[in-house]
């Protein structure tokens, strides 16, 4: 005999997977999933301000590594996620690293970020998001 708790997990799977695909027979192409359904996309962008000095970054979360990228002065660096939609658990942290200096910061930390557009500046004396705009000092 399946238990009910059983037959409601696969009418609940079913369902969510059948909203996020449409098609006809012979294709099938994301849909628009209604708001509110799943969380929605978050953009993280990040930008060298350190002046004359490149900046390597390596960001990741505990499931997804984004990997190290380069930036010269001036330069961004975007990605893109779905947070968790069971619980608040999602965290992207960046190692930060530059001639002379080696610093970490979480980009973003599901528990108190509430944007869906996350912007950094990163300069020598900490990481500053810019909307709304705070700084924040390196605690490395």
């Amino acid at each position: 005999m399946v238990s009910i708790s059983k037959i409601l997990l696969s009418l609940l799977l079913t369902t969510v997977f059948s909203l996020q695909l449409k098609g006809s027979e012979d294709e099938v192409v994301p849909s628009e999933v209604e708001e509110g359904l799943l969380p929605r996309k978050v953009h993280v962008a990040i930008s060298n301000f350190l002046v004359s000095k490149d900046l390597t970054l390596h960001c990741r979360d505990k499931h997804n590594d984004v990997g190290t990228h380069i930036l010269k002065y001036g330069e961004r660096y975007d990605f893109d996620f779905r947070p968790n939609f069971f619980a608040k658990l999602t965290l992207y942290y960046c190692s930060f690293t530059w001639v002379g200096a080696s610093h970490s910061f979480d980009v973003y930390n599901q528990n108190k970020d509430d944007c869906n557009q996350c912007a950094w500046n990163i300069l020598e004396s900490g990481p500053c998001k810019v909307f709304p705009k705070q700084c924040y000092a390196w605690r490395d």
